[in-house]
């Protein structure tokens, strides 16, 4: 564990990259229960849990980028594809067995709670984006979808290996309201995540598609736009239902959609709604339960 800040960036760059990817307890147990009837199952009840959970989905992509063959000429970018690739035996050879979250960080139950929660709102992003991708008849919904679990997997990262310094960054920010998440990042780290993001992404070798989809400085494209709105929406709503931003979210998805805020509203009411029924995927309470009775 770190507990003070690295030199500089490349420093803090090899000992994110090298950082071990748990996965939740909860995921390793679906997996196992589905491990036990391989021959009974398709693709996609290995890849719904894959998806609930942005480290194993973040573990699977890279394995497929670190073990790509010659004549794969094109790069695989949902985890649906990734087990057509490797098949449903080999996904489970590698991944039947993994270090869970919960036994790397029980003796820091601060930052267990955090890991869990920016892995519930990663989900809850990636379902957002890919009912807004859908609506907009997207190429590739699940493309969106993936590119949100993704997002912000440098922040769990931070938690997982220098707690300290992330609890340090949020009672920065809790000191002084007004100061910006990029500022306190920096005050405390030296670099800003989304800077140490950027270089991550390459050296992992994620595929270019969702690297790019991560990369706000390409706001202006509808899909990046569609990852960037439904994270920061996601995370406003682990806030409150009345948190300040939350109106021009869903002036945001409305204009992505061509909705009026109510009916954007109406959108990520619905989609909070079945998200919260995987609460227990996570161990933590959904902005569902938090939501005031009209």
């Amino acid at each position: 564990m770190l507990h003070s800040t690295l030199p500089t960036y490349d420093a803090w760059v090899d000992k994110l990259a090298a950082c071990e990817l748990p996965v939740l307890q909860y995921t390793c147990a679906r997996l196992q229960d589905l491990q036990s009837r391989v021959d009974e199952i398709s693709i996609r009840d290995i890849a719904r849990p894959i998806r609930h959970d942005a480290l194993m989905t973040l573990r699977v992509i890279r394995f497929l980028q670190m073990h790509r063959h010659v004549s794969q000429v094109t790069d695989v970018n949902t985890v649906d594809r990734v087990l057509m690739m490797i098949g449903m035996r080999g996904f489970i050879r590698e991944f039947g067995q993994a270090v869970t979250v919960e036994t790397r960080l029980h003796n820091d139950p601060k930052a267990l709670t955090n890991v869990r929660r920016i892995l519930a709102r990663a989900s809850l992003a990636a379902q957002i984006a890919e009912a807004m991708a859908g609506m907009r008849r997207d190429i590739d919904p699940e493309e969106v979808a993936t590119a949100c679990l993704l997002h912000d997997t440098v922040e769990i990262f931070l938690w997982l290996i220098a707690p300290r310094l992330a609890a340090e960054i949020e009672t920065l920010q809790a000191a002084q309201p007004d100061l910006r998440t990029r500022d306190a990042q920096r005050e405390v780290l030296g670099h800003t995540l989304f800077d140490l993001q950027l270089a991550l992404v390459q050296r992992w070798h994620l595929p270019a598609l969702l690297a790019h989809l991560i990369d706000e400085r390409y706001l202006a494209e509808p899909r990046v736009r569609t990852v960037i709105v439904a994270t920061a929406l996601s995370r406003h709503l682990y806030r409150g239902w009345d948190n300040a931003a939350l109106p021009d979210d869903y002036k945001n998805v409305g204009e992505l959609l061509g909705l009026e805020p109510d009916a954007a509203y109406a959108l990520v009411r619905d989609v909070t709604l079945r998200a919260g029924r995987d609460w227990h995927w996570y161990e933590t309470l959904p902005p569902m339960a938090l939501r005031p009775r009209p």
